[in-house]
């Protein structure tokens, strides 16, 4: 029997021994720990539904590895195009999660969850993103934007459950027409309303250019740091605490299990 296989047999049997000691009160008349017991016996059919559902599969993966033991080399070209996003997706972990704020030449706001967004030069300060299309074909509103205004807002948003609703709700197919601030809740600025009040940090970026991918769908967008969005005094050189994706579909908060500093580069 697997991991899974064996937490699922003790919580049945949890369940089984709730209902026994249930009804032998019962039967004594003993009621006065019965609530209890009734509370308990929910509480693990819960987390026996869970498992059975799949809810809780990643407490039952298989220990990470810590270094490349019999090596397989897996042809990526020979996958399917889930199974090949949820390997670079598990690989190339952790990364910010970035809320990306645009707004079309009519002002109609527009809200999007993005993961493939990095900084590639300090002078000039430039960050790229990539972007694609959703599955109708139809080009992100998020692109769209961009290319009609020139500008977006890239926030950072705080590691809390109630953040990774903001994002998951930000990144619900909604018709053209509509905004994704009505479906998060989130605030925006009172002076800059494409900056969400929420967020720990953000940047504002230029749009320069978009480059076209061999045979890929996606493009990647070139685009200018402008502007900085901080409550901070001073740059954080430690980093912040924010919403990161771990694996595919997967957001957790920054990890710092440990740190240590690295100069050598310096020379």
């Amino acid at each position: 029997m697997d991991r899974k296989g064996i937490v699922a047999d003790f919580l049945q049997r949890c369940i089984d021994y709730s209902e026994a000691s249930i009804t032998r009160k019962q039967e004594r008349g003993d009621t006065e720990e019965i609530d209890s017991w009734k509370t308990y016996q929910e509480f693990t059919k819960h987390a026996l539904m869970e498992i059975h559902t799949g809810k809780l599969d990643l407490w039952f993966e298989n220990q990470k590895p810590t270094e490349l033991k019999q090596p397989k080399r897996i042809d990526v070209q020979a996958l399917e195009h889930k199974e090949r996003a949820e390997w670079l997706s598990g690989i190339l972990s952790p990364r910010p999660l970035v809320l990306a704020s645009t707004k079309s030449s009519e002002g109609l706001g527009n809200l999007a969850p993005l993961t493939s967004v990095m900084a590639v030069s300090t002078k000039p300060p430039l960050m790229i993103a990539s972007l694609s299309q959703d599955k109708n074909g139809r080009q992100r509103d998020t692109m769209n934007n961009l290319r009609e205004t020139k500008k977006a807002i890239l926030h950072m948003m705080p590691s809390t459950l109630d953040a990774v609703d903001w994002v998951d709700n930000a990144g619900s197919p909604i018709p053209p027409g509509e905004s994704e601030w009505d479906l998060t809740g989130l605030e925006a600025n009172e002076d800059e309303p494409m900056l969400v009040k929420q967020a720990v940090a953000a940047i504002e970026v230029e749009y320069i250019e978009e480059v076209k991918l061999p045979d890929a769908v996606a493009k990647l967008v070139v685009l200018k740091v402008t502007h900085i969005w901080t409550s901070l005094d001073q740059a954080p050189l430690s980093g912040l605490d924010v919403l990161c994706q771990h694996g595919l579909d997967r957001l957790t908060p920054s990890p710092e299990n440990w740190a240590k500093t690295i100069d050598k580069h310096y020379g």
